[in-house]
């Protein structure tokens, strides 16, 4: 098998959408176009017609680099156990790593089942361990009726979207208002300050918005939207949502530490589960969560309010793919990385 570098936006997006669930949008073209413009190298590879994936090029200290497969690779359903397949996409890598002179790939299936990843090379990382992708998220079934997943939420959940309709919370699309996108940065700012988390730069920002949020939404390509909660005309709270192929995702959320007896953030959550189902899609994917059990990882607040919103088993389910996996190419470097490692604070 060999690989084919593609340039049809629409066929590639077409199979990737197809054969991930919920749709991997990390593997979309235009996650692919937004890299570029930001700087890093992009690789498109489809191994004939079974798997299809992207590489990004990310940079590591001393001037190394890294390949990185956000939710990657994407293959037929009935190849994802083919460990012949799992072998060439491996020595595609290498061929990609010796091109980039790249010390690991690291990839992130989308999937709960793959064959042994120690057989095509394929190993737990041990250095940027910053850099791993979450290990679990929770999936809102939109199949159910909206009063379903209403009287299946948490009652603490249920109570705080009434009691915010009650307030006078509303909730609007501002997907189009630079106004309001400029707030929902500022309250993301005050958000990673209040529960000490890392988001992008302001300008990465500017950049999602132009590539994601500017254009009209269609099923075929990733579409970002915006969800503002206003009380009293003022945004306590918004949400970023990307649809794409059978699903919406809670990219980013931001909240005031003002009026929070209003409870916007548990509003605008809700319109955002809503949005999406009447979008037609299949799953609201809640994006990262801490693992089970996990009452000291620093999202279990972020947890806890998320998993409120499902009944796992009977109006949505945990998933939790392989995990972060990495392909060392280089050995020499990536010992010393991890040699490293431990003398940092």
């Amino acid at each position: 098998m060999q690989p084919q570098q593609t340039s049809e936006k629409n066929l590639w997006n077409e199979f990737i959408a197809r054969h991930s669930s919920p749709s991997s949008f990390l593997q979309s073209w235009e996650w692919g176009q937004f890299q570029a413009s930001l700087g890093q190298r992009v690789h498109r590879l489809k191994l004939t017609d079974m798997m299809q994936v992207q590489a990004i090029v990310k940079k590591m200290p001393l001037g190394r680099v890294y390949l990185e497969l956000p939710k990657g690779p994407v293959c037929l359903e009935s190849k994802i156990r083919s460990r012949e397949l799992w072998r060439d996409f491996s020595a595609q890598l290498r061929e990609i790593g010796r091109q980039e002179k790249a010390v690991l790939a690291r990839i992130n299936p989308p999937y709960e089942l793959v064959p042994d990843l120690v057989e095509a090379g394929f190993r737990p990382p041990e250095i940027l361990l910053r850099q791993r992708e979450p290990e679990r998220t929770i999936l809102v079934d939109l199949a159910r009726s909206e009063d379903e997943l209403l009287e299946n939420m948490h009652e603490k959940s249920r109570y705080n979207i009434r009691l915010a309709q009650r307030k006078g919370v509303v909730v609007r699309l501002a997907t189009a208002d630079k106004g309001a996108f400029e707030t929902f940065l500022r309250l993301l700012g005050e958000t990673t300050k209040r529960d000490s988390i890392v988001s992008w730069p302001r300008e990465r920002f500017w950049k999602f918005r132009e590539v994601f949020m500017t254009s009209s939404p269609n099923q075929e390509t990733p579409h970002a939207e915006l969800l503002v909660g206003e009380y009293k005309g003022e945004i306590l709270a918004a949400a970023i949502v990307m649809l794409f192929g059978d699903s919406g995702t809670y990219l980013y959320a931001a909240s005031s530490a003002q009026e929070r007896s209003a409870n916007a953030p548990s509003l605008v959550l809700w319109e955002a589960i809503k949005l999406t189902k009447r979008v037609g899609k299949k799953w609201y994917d809640m994006w990262g969560v801490a693992p089970n059990d996990s009452p000291e990882h620093s999202w279990a607040g972020i947890t806890r309010f998320k998993s409120r919103y499902v009944k796992l088993g009977v109006t949505g389910k945990d998933l939790i793919p392989p995990g972060t996996r990495d392909l060392v190419l280089n050995k020499p470097f990536y010992s010393f990385f991890k040699f490293a490692k431990r003398f940092r604070p």
